[in-house]
């Protein structure tokens, strides 16, 4: 409902419960261009980041608990990171970020 009438550009899925096949029927019948996605690890964890063509969005680096990308408007100079991070509830797997 919410991204039907709100029409985002950037949606990011954090712990999505699937992975292989299942997420990637998904995310192609998402509607977005484009998609980056970290696999979930069985039922934890996993990023999905979902954006359109009015975005461009490189993703700069990953691990299993972020991305970090540089965004900008498609045709704009002005660009911006941006992290997206799903912090393991396991306090000894999130060192890593």
């Amino acid at each position: 409902m919410f991204m039907r009438s709100q029409a985002p550009d950037i949606v990011v899925v954090m712990e999505p419960s699937v992975s292989g096949d299942n997420a990637d029927n998904f995310i192609c019948r998402s509607g977005f261009d484009h998609s980056y996605q970290v696999e979930a690890t069985g039922l934890s964890g996993g990023i999905w980041v979902l954006w359109n063509d009015s975005v461009v969005l490189d993703v700069v680096v990953v691990s299993n608990q972020f991305i970090h990308a540089s965004c900008s408007e498609a045709g704009s100079s002005k660009h911006f990171f941006i992290t997206f991070v799903y912090a393991s509830p396991n306090a000894s797997r999130r060192s890593g970020v």
